[in-house]
């Protein structure tokens, strides 16, 4: 597996991680620091039974975007959210794993970081930013 991002991996548990760290990151900008965040409240749960938290995570994340794409200045990033969203959740089976067992969720682990860890091109957000709201 390679040491940073790789968007054409396809293993589910890696994809759940990136699902993951880009739902955590949703939630940050949108509502800033909280006492207790995704990751903290829910990392183990998802990583180990996704199918029973990722419903839960999702039901959320509409609401967490449209805090963002009320101001100008985070328009932008919600749009980069959406599309990094679309892109993971496409290739996910219909089915969430009810259990990753211990292999799978260190693919999950590795996921999570290299998605944490990946940088979004700047201009990508700024370009976003310049469009007119439809």
């Amino acid at each position: 597996m390679p040491v940073s991002l790789d968007r054409t991996e396809f293993d589910q548990a890696y994809r759940l991680g990136r699902l993951f760290a880009i739902l955590e990151n949703v939630q940050c900008a949108a509502l800033g620091r909280l006492n207790a965040s995704v990751r903290d409240r829910y990392y183990g749960a998802a990583s180990a039974t996704p199918a029973s938290v990722f419903p839960l995570l999702l039901r959320t994340t509409p609401h967490h975007l449209k805090v963002l794409h009320r101001e100008r200045v985070t328009r932008g990033l919600a749009v980069w959210f959406e599309r990094e969203i679309d892109e993971i959740m496409r290739d996910l089976d219909m089915n969430l794993p009810r259990q990753l067992q211990p292999m799978a969720q260190g693919r999950f682990a590795v996921g999570y970081y290299h998605q944490r860890h990946a940088r979004k091109p700047d201009s990508e957000v700024a370009d976003t930013v310049a469009q007119p709201e439809e």
